[in-house]
């Protein structure tokens, strides 16, 4: 069973009379809801721990239990879940598979640290988007406060409070730079001083970045590192990229966190009565906020910038919180991504051809930080970059966000092409066979299921993202000589991969010998990933009822990347709740999130892949889906409700052209539908017309 939230000050909340009846949320009413995600640790651990992340979306970094980088010297006993260094969009280099890697830069850490510690408190405020550590030994007090300014977003904050002596702090520029595929490349640095701040020049393979560091501490460079010697009381310390420092450390700690308090207050909310719920929901909105940016540079990492695991970006996996960007409200930001794309359609065309030998887009496995020219010539780092499934997920962003800017000529810019061009690839790579049906058939190529073999004939992924971009191109009026109609109409090879157990094989050459032993649920795609459904099929419901029979290890419970998130997204458009709690208690069972509910690790126990931010999306999803869902074409209310007592929501948006607040309990929900567009939907049964602009309330009655 789940537990219930036991903070006072959140029940006091839950039941405010104003909310009530005015069913809309006090500033006061956020405040409190986010700060009672804040995580608090009182108690000091000399053994690894989960390390604590913040970014602003374009530079950040995880911390150590003391507040600053992992001493390099404690690396191997402490870096169990993942590493503590500087991340930066802007510093990336071109290296091994001629691919894009984001580098780390630099580090600070503690020069010696304490024999033994008497008092200690390490807190992450959400709502504030600050780290602050506390520590005490012999007579010494120490205070570190980071953060990421969200303004100046080149710009990282740290502030030391000294009561007695400290140790020195060492920022280290880093000398061999750990990059994925086995690299381990050389940077080279030259420090000087410049007027009232240090100059930092960083140069690995083709790329060269500045780094200036402005303190209030005495710094010395010493052996190609700077030594800071603090003093007693306020130490600032200030560190940029690319730009000279102009703003001091107070100011830039006001405005960011100004900017954290106008975002939670703005940005869509969903408050429910569980602890692990909405620690889940706060921390994985922090946490996209802290990892993507709306400065086009980019996709990050899957774990943003702890420097976990990977060190590039994937198009598939960033749906996953994009359509959380614009359930929330954070509309530029998931916009700025598909002009981003749509910009590079020439080199995603070039690149497709150069690769398969086929026109349209393949949308790439994983997208270059710099440009196409070059990239992954002579070829692709292995067999999962030919995954051809990927362009339905890059044309759902895009429509879907097509629906939210509401704005034809934007459309016409950047969403039709994009459409058009993945519409064309499928058409290009299918085949109509003697049992008169569409096949796909192309090679090189593999599917989404990684352990379905290679170069396999009728990808149940691909087919399902051939049928959305076909639908989505026939909306746009581009299907100029009806063959997607024609496709569509005559139907793709669906039912050569019909199984007799009622469900989908995987690919049309693997079959039965796929069932328990895939690593991702593709069946669940139509419930999960691309709405090509306008009900529950009965093949997507066999799915998700054998899902646990399909997947290898579910059963133990043990689940392969983002596959536990897909079940509980699965579950929400289900709408059985029985179901989805046990997904939901698999999380613990699974050691699919740690025990602090701080993050979700890439896979079951791998700890050293924590902060992977693409399952955040599916579960952060799923939870609002339980509440809100328009994924069938209407509005439907408390569809998986798996709480008894109330839950609120706030500037929740809906692509049919509503935004959506209230609360609701077991019985009724009372609802406030402002339109942002023109439009009618379903509401529950009910037929809803809206002018853009008009607000209307209705009170549910829920089964």
């Amino acid at each position: 069973m789940y537990k219930k939230i036991i903070l006072l000050g959140f029940f006091v909340f839950l039941i405010c009379p104003a909310f009530a009846q005015n069913t809309g949320i006090s500033i006061k009413d956020i405040e409190k809801a986010i700060r009672a995600t804040d995580l608090e640790r009182k108690t000091y651990a000399d053994t690894a721990v989960i390390n604590l992340y913040q970014g602003n979306g374009v530079f950040g970094s995880s911390y150590g239990a003391l507040g600053l980088h992992i001493n390099p010297a404690k690396n191997t006993a402490l870096t169990k879940y993942g590493k503590t260094e500087y991340y930066n969009m802007n510093y990336f280099v071109r290296g091994k598979f001629a691919a894009d890697y984001l580098v780390p830069f630099a580090k600070f850490y503690w020069e010696k640290e304490p024999e033994k510690i008497t008092k200690y408190n390490q807190a992450q405020s959400y709502y504030d988007g600050t780290i602050s550590t506390h520590f005490e030994y012999d007579k010494n007090k120490i205070n570190v406060k980071t953060w990421f300014d969200a303004v100046d977003k080149n710009l990282a904050g740290l502030n030391v409070a000294v009561e007695g002596k400290s140790s020195d702090i060492i920022f280290k520029p880093l000398d061999i730079l750990e990059v994925h595929y086995d690299q381990k490349l050389t940077q080279i640095s030259k420090i000087t001083n410049e007027n009232d701040q240090w100059k930092i020049e960083l140069s690995c393979l083709d790329k060269t970045m500045f780094v200036y560091l402005k303190t209030n501490a005495a710094v010395k460079l010493q052996d190609s590192n700077l030594v800071l010697t603090l003093h007693s009381g306020e130490n600032n310390i200030l560190l940029s990229v690319k730009e000279p420092i102009t703003i001091s450390a107070e100011q830039s700690l006001k405005q960011s966190t100004e900017w954290w308090h106008e975002k939670w207050q703005n940005m869509g909310i969903l408050i429910t009565p569980e602890i692990h719920a909405q620690q889940m929901w706060v921390r994985s909105m922090a946490q996209f906020l802290y990892s993507f940016n709306d400065k086009k540079l980019g996709l990050p990492p899957p774990m943003g910038f702890t420097g976990n695991h990977w060190n590039f970006g994937y198009p598939q996996d960033v749906s996953f919180v994009h359509t959380m960007l614009l359930s929330t409200g954070n509309i530029d930001m998931a916009k700025s991504w598909i002009e981003y794309f749509s910009e590079r359609i020439p080199g995603m065309k070039a690149y497709t051809k150069r690769l398969l030998n086929v026109d349209g887009i393949m949308a790439p496995w994983v997208f270059p930080l710099g440009d196409f020219e070059g990239y992954h010539t002579p070829s692709v780092p292995n067999k999962f970059y030919y995954e051809i499934h990927n362009s339905g997920y890059m044309a759902r962003m895009t429509y879907e966000t097509a629906v939210f800017v509401n704005d034809q000529s934007w459309t016409d810019k950047y969403a039709k092409p994009l459409i058009g061009e993945t519409a064309l690839f499928y058409k290009n790579v299918c085949q109509k066979g003697s049992d008169n049906l569409w096949h796909i058939i192309i090679q090189p190529s593999t599917g989404q299921d990684e352990k379905g073999g290679v170069n396999q004939d009728d990808y149940l992924c691909a087919l399902f993202s051939a049928e959305y971009c076909f639908q989505k191109a026939i909306e746009y009026n581009l299907d100029e000589d009806g063959t997607y109609a024609k496709i569509l109409k005559e139907g793709l090879a669906f039912p050569e991969l019909k199984s007799q157990r009622g469900i989908y094989f995987t690919n049309k050459g693997r079959g039965e010998s796929d069932y328990g032993n895939q690593k991702h649920p593709v069946q669940l795609n139509p419930l999960a990933f691309l709405p090509i459904e306008k009900t529950v099929s009965a093949t997507s419901k066999t799915a998700y009822d054998l899902r646990y029979d399909i997947t290898m290890g579910a059963k133990k419970p043990y689940f392969f990347g983002w596959t536990l998130g897909e079940f509980l997204l699965a579950g929400s458009r289900i709408g059985n709740v029985i179901e989805w709690q046990k997904d939901w208690d698999n999380l613990r069972k699974a050691n699919y999130v740690d025990a602090e509910w701080i993050q979700v690790f890439e896979t079951s126990g791998v700890y050293k892949d924590s902060y992977y931010n693409i399952t955040n999306g599916l579960i952060t999803q799923s939870l609002l889906n339980n509440i809100v869902s328009d994924w069938y074409g209407k509005l439907e209310i408390a569809k998986c409700n798996p709480w008894k007592e109330k839950v609120y929501l706030k500037n929740i948006y809906s692509k049919l052209g509503v935004i959506v607040n209230g609360e609701l309990d077991t019985k009724s929900a009372s609802l406030e539908l402002k339109a942002w567009k023109d439009c009618e939907f379903d509401l529950n049964g009910e037929k809803i017309t809206l002018k853009k602009n008009e607000t209307i309330k209705k009170k549910i009655a829920l089964k």
